[in-house]
C-alpha cells in the first residue's frame, strides 16, 4: 500500500474552474451599478421645503416621482427619471402610468374605482407653486388622487 499521497493516483488534487463564477460576479456587479444609477435619477438633489410634521417613510406600490427644480420651473418643466416634461407631456405620462397601475375600490365611496398610482412631488424651495399646481391638475384629470408632497423635517 502506498503511503505517499503524491504517488497515489486516486488522490489527485481537484482543480476548480473559477471562470463561470467570475463571470457571474461581474454580471451581478454590472446589474447593481445600473440599478443604483436608475434609482438616483428618481431622487434628484433638491432643497425641499421645511415642514416640522414631515415624516420619513417610503410609499408602497406604484410610485411616480416628479422633481421640480427651481430653474426648470421657470421654464415650465418638471423632471422624471432624469428627463424633462412640459405640461402636456406630463399629463400624457401620468395617463399611461395610471392605466398601467390598475384600479382599486375607494374605501370612502363604494362602487368607485380609483387608480393605484401614487405621485410623489418633490419641489425645490425656490420654485413657483404654479408648476406644482399643474402637476396636481395632470393627476386629477387622469383620475390619480394619491399624491404626496415631499418635505424636509429639518431646516437644514
Amino acid at each position: 500500500m502506498l503511503k505517499n499521497k503524491e504517488l497515489d493516483p486516486s488522490r489527485q488534487a481537484i482543480k476548480m474552474n473559477m471562470t463561470p463564477m467570475i463571470d457571474c460576479v461581474f454580471l451581478l456587479l454590472t446589474f447593481f451599478m445600473i440599478v443604483s444609477e436608475m434609482s438616483s435619477l428618481n431622487m434628484e438633489s433638491l432643497a425641499l421645503p421645511y415642514a416640522d410634521q414631515a415624516s420619513i417613510e417610503r410609499p408602497q406600490g406604484t410610485l411616480l416621482t416628479v422633481n421640480i427644480r427651481k430653474d426648470d420651473a421657470k421654464r415650465g418643466f418638471v423632471r422624471i427619471m432624469g428627463r424633462t416634461y412640459d405640461k402636456d407631456k406630463l399629463a400624457e405620462l401620468v395617463r399611461k402610468e395610471a392605466i398601467k397601475s390598475g384600479r382599486e375600490h375607494d374605501s370612502g365611496h363604494p362602487g368607485v374605482k380609483i387608480h393605484n398610482l401614487k405621485v410623489l412631488v418633490r419641489c425645490d424651495r425656490g420654485a413657483k407653486y404654479k408648476t406644482v399646481q399643474w402637476v396636481f391638475d395632470a393627476c386629477s384629470k387622469n383620475g390619480v388622487y394619491k399624491t404626496i408632497l415631499a418635505a424636509s423635517p429639518s431646516t437644514e
